[in-house]
């Protein structure tokens, strides 16, 4: 193969791989954005707009006030553990985190311990153990996104790189003959 056919294969793999990776850095980011718009408009009179943001994370958010940031006098659209999975899934995309480039089994110890983060965060409290604060709640939340992120944006490389390798595989010669 030439040195031009090995440039183009070069750099539609680099595309493969970032154009996945901004997409969903994309998507994140305008979850995230959604959160923090919603009490911007609630505080500039656009008010069905406002509302049309809450309802939409009302379904997977519980939206308590004392449990969400506050901006401009008005809660976001998300408690303080979703905006934490929101901004860590948002960030994840950027990272390159080596511990989720290692084996499948330290992968799921590493999500496995996010999730039992989260767990004891929520949890503990109803068990009268502690009482968390929005710290607790962001911090874990960030926490998780971010592995999970990173979790995501490895599968996509993989998928990125099979999909990359796949016309070289169709396209070299197959052998001729019996191979028995």
């Amino acid at each position: 193969m030439g040195g031009v056919g090995m440039k183009r294969i070069v750099l539609r793999n680099l595309l493969l791989s970032i154009q996945p990776r901004m997409a969903v850095a994309a998507a994140c980011g305008m979850v995230c954005l959604c959160a923090v718009a919603a009490p911007i408009l609630l505080a500039r009179s656009h008010g069905t707009a406002a509302s049309v943001l809450y309802l939409l994370f009302s379904r997977i958010c519980h939206q308590m006030p004392e449990r969400s940031f506050s901006l401009l006098g008005y809660p976001l659209a998300v408690c303080h553990r979703c905006m934490g999975i929101y901004a860590g899934l948002f960030l994840g995309c950027f990272l390159n985190m080596d511990v989720m480039n290692r084996s499948p089994r330290t992968r799921r110890g590493w999500i496995l311990s996010a999730v039992l983060l989260l767990a004891c965060d929520a949890l503990a409290p109803a068990a009268g153990l502690w009482t968390n604060t929005w710290c607790t709640r962001f911090f874990s939340g960030l926490f998780f996104g971010t592995l999970a992120s990173s979790l995501v944006m490895r599968g996509l490389s993989e998928l990125a790189e099979d999909a990359s390798l796949r016309p070289l595989l169709l396209a070299s010669p197959q052998p001729k003959g019996d191979l028995v």
